[in-house]
């Protein structure tokens, strides 16, 4: 049974990474939806891209795209439907199968990111569609809170990204320490 679970987990695990690559690729490779909207928009980028912005910056890119950016921003919005749930899955599988070879409860919260990082990409993503939706008025709150959670994004995707590398890092520094010596006497003794 363990042996089952661990190999349709790993198949689960491909196949989040598998669609989270396809929908990267047609986020920033091919259609490129985002450089779509800078095409369409005079060169500025979506907002969903940025570090973060203010009710000026998106009531400037709304105004400057027209009709053919706001229909490529829709078009990137509607692939933002699913590309954050990949991303932060993907993220989190991996950091949670590492997690789990690792002693100690500490290491688990290094999932939190990933997960805060999913929900406040869905946060910007409800203020963006706000802000599509009600054009030409752009409300101060929806935009305050669009860039708010962008910036905030940024800080958790990084955190996000960061631990998988630490945590693979500690894996092998737990699995080193715990063969080293053992291993480095055994070595030494069959010379």
């Amino acid at each position: 049974m363990a042996a089952w679970r661990a190999r349709n987990g790993g198949r689960v695990i491909v196949g989040v990474w598998v669609l989270y690559g396809v929908s990267a690729v047609a986020m920033f490779g091919w259609p490129g939806l985002v450089g779509a909207v800078s095409r369409a928009c005079s060169g500025r980028s979506a907002l969903d891209v940025r570090t973060g912005w203010t009710a000026g910056d998106a009531r400037d890119l709304v105004a400057v795209c027209g009709s053919e950016g706001r229909a490529a921003l829709v078009r990137l919005q509607l692939l933002d439907l699913v590309y954050p749930l990949l991303c932060g899955l993907a993220l989190l599988l991996v950091a949670a199968l590492l997690v789990r070879r690792l002693s100690g409860r500490g290491w688990r919260l290094l999932l939190v990111p990933a997960v805060a990082m999913t929900v406040l990409d869905y946060g910007e993503n409800a203020a963006v569609w706000t802000i599509l939706s009600t054009w030409p008025a752009v409300g101060d709150m929806p935009a305050l809170l669009g860039g708010v959670a962008t910036t905030a994004k940024r800080a958790a995707g990084l955190a996000a990204y960061l631990a998988v590398p630490l945590l693979l890092l500690a894996v092998g520094f737990d699995r080193f320490r715990a063969r080293g010596p053992a291993q480095v006497g055994a070595r030494a003794s069959s010379r």
